[in-house]
């Protein structure tokens, strides 16, 4: 459906009402059962997205070193180290392929199955219910979808990535065998444009990903449609509203950042009662102990989008459904009347509710 004119939305009102719809979900009644089944969607959702990686670039040059160590002068470690490299060459690279087919693999199957994860997560907050296998099988070909789609912006991602960071440590290493000023004059505005690559990069990545999780999941999970239709289908809201779906991303930074912070103080006060802390370092257990948090982040954004009207309201396309279903049957007539000879008249056929 086509939105022509721009929608008077709020980015703070679905705070206190995404509240409420934890509460409901989660405590009103409180279920053990039902909170493990969400927890485990929640996590699914999650599988794989964990903290950062990529080390700590700590480089440590210290050409003046004075204490008596025998480590050498650090242009002589380096020829030692190419030296190392270029003998055991052929074990390196066969190691290198075997780690990196090992990732490649395991990154795809822990975004499969985070693809089913998101549209179960999704069921289980817009129903009020904790099912696994429903929509397991439910969604599974938007998740298919999601997958895909992923799969191949996560290949562009890599290809990019590689492209920066190789030049970038290329430099590094040209910046150890180098002084500094032949350094500063060759290489520092090369680093420079490769790091703000990177922030570009990344700054463009987490806002797909904030589209997809946010708007496009949904959409997909309204109206049973593949993720490129789901991006039209938000491209044709987000058109006319653009700057409201802006103010959006902008906002949720603070969002994140809060709930981060109360995550992360939940956590530090749950360590200092020894035992009860290691719980939250669990993957699963965490992810049930830290629910209502999750479930509010997620009834957010949905509560967010419903503003935009009922066939953007995950929550009411649930009560529709039942309704609709309620219609399609045949209402029951008044019974006719016994004829003078007792005979009961002909009953209708038995209906199947």
């Amino acid at each position: 459906m086509e939105t022509t004119e721009p929608r008077q939305v709020s980015v703070i009102e679905p705070i206190g009402a995404a509240i409420e719809k934890t509460r409901e979900i989660l405590f009103k009644p409180f279920d053990i059962g039902k909170w493990f089944a969400i927890g485990f969607c929640a996590w699914l959702a999650a599988l794989g997205e964990g903290g950062g990686g990529g080390g700590n670039g700590n480089f440590n040059f210290n050409t003046g070193n004075r204490s008596s160590g025998g480590c050498g002068d650090p242009q002589q470690q380096i020829h030692h180290l190419k030296e190392a490299i270029i003998t055991h060459l052929p074990v390196i690279i066969s190691i290198g392929i075997i780690i990196f087919v090992v990732i490649v693999v395991l990154s795809l199957v822990f975004m499969w199955l985070r693809s089913r994860g998101q549209f179960m997560f999704l069921h289980c907050v817009a129903e009020n219910k904790g099912e696994v296998v429903l929509p397991w099988k439910q969604y599974a070909p938007q998740a298919n979808s999601l997958f895909l789609f992923r799969a191949v912006l996560w290949g562009i991602g890599l290809v990019l990535s590689l492209a920066l960071v190789v030049p970038l440590i290329l430099i590094i290493i040209s910046f150890a065998e180098t002084n500094f000023k032949v350094f500063a004059a060759a290489g520092v505005i090369p680093a420079i444009f490769i790091v703000l690559g990177l922030i570009l990069m990344g700054i463009i990545f987490g806002v797909i990903k904030t589209v997809v999780h946010d708007f496009v999941v949904p959409l997909m999970y309204l109206n049973g449609c593949t993720v490129t239709d789901g991006f039209k289908r938000f491209w044709a809201l987000c058109r006319p509203n653009f700057g409201t779906f802006f103010l959006f991303l902008l906002f949720l930074i603070v969002v994140n950042l809060v709930v981060g912070m109360i995550a992360l103080a939940v956590v530090l006060a749950a360590c200092c009662m020894c035992c009860i802390g290691i719980i939250f370092m669990l993957p699963y257990i965490g992810t049930v102990a830290m629910l209502p948090l999750i479930v509010w982040r997620r009834a957010y954004s949905a509560i967010f989008l419903s503003q935009f009207g009922p066939e953007y309201n995950v929550f009411y396309a649930k009560t529709q459904t039942v309704a609709a279903d309620i219609a399609e049957i045949p209402p029951v007539g008044p019974m006719p009347p016994i004829t003078e000879g007792g005979d009961l008249p002909p009953q209708p056929p038995e209906q199947n509710f």
